[in-house]
């Protein structure tokens, strides 16, 4: 009896159109090509229907076509391409393997009950690679080989495959059809022995990995997520406002892939190709890390509206590199409800959403330096109590003050001398002692105070502020150094 060393499922997703795919993802009624050597080896579907096929030359595909578009071979692109859709694949297994050069190999097995069967991961497949304009033919079988063999044949049975859709060399090919040999069916009707004797024995251990008879282990990919999406244009463009759509496009891919795996990130990239291949790159950066395409929209074209002197654009490019784990936000029982913390904070989850808003604005428009933060020092010194920092920077645990340590939210740069009537403070009219004293003695390893503070309110005015006592003036002397709000 056979061993059989297979206990898993393949789908191969095989990208025929990749090499013209990587250059153009629309459906056009331009005809396009992409040649090696002056040699045609892709074309779209409005090319086809001009009669050109692969394996002209350029100048007849010019000659049957006068508005016809050529691109060259990239296979870096091919393979930045097929590395961009193995990461997006991965929301459906973490077993996904790239097969050069121009497939991809998910085992989903065990992914089986969580996405209702292999038909539905199927269907989910072709939505998406459609969504993102990608062609794609798939193969299901037990084996690597064989899903991929499917794949590439489009044909419903693997025994019916004809040879020259198998991963075997091209001589050997040639010489199986000498003899009358078409299709794997035939391949496998001849002794294991003949065909090593025959053709080596680079075939029968082919043919054992195909039908799961000896082992195939494969490579998948590092699990770390990268995102990498490219989009060329056919036609330069040259309104800045066209850019919107594409954009719209590659940040709609960006949103499925994070919202796959359940990641956010802090910053993306935009980068444009344009005349003589210049490029130009846009670092937008977020507050707080998150998935919201609306908000990756908004920066997008508050980016796009100070794009001076740029024209004849070829290409746009998305790529995100920091990734965080989404955070999980509770919703409200009841629509706005608050809730305070240990520390006093309140939290409020849409309140927080329109700062975090209204923070991205600022820095896309203002750039990062344009804004700052305040944050506590450790010292007990009003004026030496904080610090202004950048937006971005984590400051140290918090003191968040509450009632019993009352404090303004606005201090005077310099205290300022107030006035006595009656030995008694005065500002706009009596100042009438409300809370106090605090006592802050501090500082007299480099700049001493001694002094206690009050909570006022001013009979004229009603207006709220905090006072001090300077302990060390031997007469009785009354400073203003804050304002509540």
């Amino acid at each position: 009896m056979t061993r059989t060393y297979y206990n898993g499922l393949w789908i191969c997703l095989h990208f025929q159109k990749l090499p013209i795919e990587i250059f153009t993802r629309e459906k056009t009624a331009k005809p396009v090509v992409v040649t090696v050597k002056q040699r045609i080896v892709s074309i779209n579907h409005s090319a086809s229907v001009l009669g050109i096929c692969i394996g002209n030359n350029l100048d007849t595909a010019h000659m049957l076509a006068d508005n016809l578009v050529c691109f060259e071979k990239n296979e870096d692109k091919e393979l930045s391409a097929l590395k961009h859709l193995a990461q997006w694949a991965y929301q459906f297994t973490p077993k996904v393997s790239i097969k050069t050069p121009n497939s991809i190999q998910l085992e989903v097995r065990s992914s089986l009950k969580l996405f209702f069967g292999i038909k539905n991961i199927e269907s989910k497949l072709r939505t998406g690679l459609k969504k993102m304009g990608f062609s794609v033919q798939v193969g299901i079988h037990k084996t690597p080989l064989a899903a991929l063999a499917m794949a590439k044949s489009s044909r419903s049975a693997l025994k019916n495959i004809p040879v020259d859709e198998l991963d075997i060399e091209l001589q050997v090919i040639e010489g199986l059809k000498k003899v009358g040999v078409f299709s794997l069916k035939d391949i496998l009707d001849l002794p294991k022995s003949g065909l090593t004797r025959r053709y080596g024995s680079s075939i029968v251990d082919y043919l054992e990995r195909l039908l799961g008879e000896k082992p195939d282990p494969q490579i998948f990919i590092n699990e770390q997520p990268n995102f990498s999406s490219e989009i060329n244009f056919l036609s330069e463009i040259t309104n800045i406002k066209s850019l919107l759509f594409p954009i719209r496009r590659l940040l709609n891919e960006l949103h499925g892939f994070l919202t796959s795996r359940q990641l956010a990130v802090n910053n993306f990239i935009l980068k444009l190709t344009y005349h003589k291949n210049r490029i130009q790159s846009f670092n937008i950066h977020l507050t707080e890390p998150t998935n919201d395409v609306s908000t990756f929209l908004l920066l997008s074209e508050i980016q796009i509206e100070k794009i001076r002197g740029i024209r004849e654009i070829n290409s746009l490019k998305l790529t995100a590199h920091n990734f965080f784990p989404m955070p999980s936000l509770p919703g409200d029982l009841f629509h706005g409800t608050q809730f305070q913390q240990k520390d006093g904070r309140m939290t409020n989850t849409v309140e927080q959403e329109d700062r975090n808003r209204l923070f991205n604005m600022m820095n896309t428009r203002l750039g990062p330096h344009a804004y700052f933060q305040l944050s506590q020092e450790n010292d007990h010194r009003p004026e030496k109590a904080w610090s202004i920092i950048p937006k971005d920077t984590k400051s140290g645990p918090q003191n968040h003050f509450t009632a019993i340590n009352n404090r303004p939210m606005f201090l005077l740069n310099k205290p300022r001398k107030l006035k006595l009537r009656k030995n008694q403070p005065y500002l706009n009219g009596k100042l009438i002692l409300l809370g106090g004293p605090e006592r802050i003695d501090y500082g007299w390893w480099d700049y001493n105070i001694n002094r206690d503070y009050y909570v006022a309110r001013d009979d004229h005015t009603n207006s709220i502020y905090w006072i001090f006592h300077d302990q060390d003036h031997k007469d009785l002397q009354w400073f203003l150094h804050g304002i509540f709000a």
